[in-house]
């Protein structure tokens, strides 16, 4: 019985000490899964940081939009004679472009700084009354820089009122901002253009522009 149980055992030790192929060869088979899939995760990845970076400017923007159109829904867009009151519309403009650039004592706060050669800040007033809608200034909606265009027009606006619609004073801030990747990664420009332009706005009721209905 003991000759039995050692040619056994010995049988046993003999294949445990065989090389273990299966082992070596799963590995490198992983290695090379991994090789060629870390571009695509790098890619990935990067893309999602770039995006983030790209949110965080767009709800900057849609803020600064938001702040001039709550502020300026409370005054009045016209002069004493009906005439357009430019300042009116200039200093939403203004207001849209400070809440960008914010001024600090040591001037080490975030900005994001608006060029005008490509840049804008649109400001337009809409007067509606039924299914009419008349846009202020009678010029045209007001251009910071003159380099984009509306996003709405009188006809667009006209075309999303409901049946039976009650008058109503509109005033909409728009910006503009063309906005340049912060990482830059060459292997995004297939899929990302550079700059992107960003468009943010916020429409705000201005009673001041309601107009006088039956």
């Amino acid at each position: 019985m003991r000759e039995i149980l050692q040619k056994v055992f010995s049988l046993s030790t003999k294949s445990d000490s065989r090389p273990k192929k299966g082992k070596h060869k799963s590995t490198g088979q992983s290695m090379v899964e991994l090789a060629l899939a870390l571009p695509v995760i790098l890619i990935l990845f990067s893309g999602m940081v770039e995006f983030g970076f790209m949110l965080n400017y767009y709800l900057t923007l849609l803020d600064a939009t938001r702040e001039a159109a709550r502020f300026y829904s409370n005054l009045d867009p016209f002069n004493a004679d009906l005439s357009d009151n430019m300042d009116f519309y200039a200093g939403a403009a203004a207001m849209t472009k400070d809440q960008l650039e914010p001024r600090t004592v040591n001037d080490t706060s975030r900005k994001i700084v608006l060029d005008s050669a490509v840049d804008d800040v649109i400001v337009t007033v809409y007067s509606v009354s039924g299914s009419s809608v008349v846009s202020r200034p009678t010029s045209g909606p007001y251009h910071m820089f003159n380099n984009q265009t509306s996003v709405f027009t009188p006809a667009k606006l006209q075309s999303q009122l409901v049946s039976g619609a009650p008058c109503a004073g509109i005033l909409l801030v728009e910006v503009d901002y063309n906005y340049h990747q912060v990482l830059a990664l060459p292997w995004l420009a297939p899929f990302v253009p550079d700059p992107v332009l960003l468009r943010a706005y916020t429409i705000m009721p201005l009673s001041a522009a309601e107009p006088v209905c039956s």
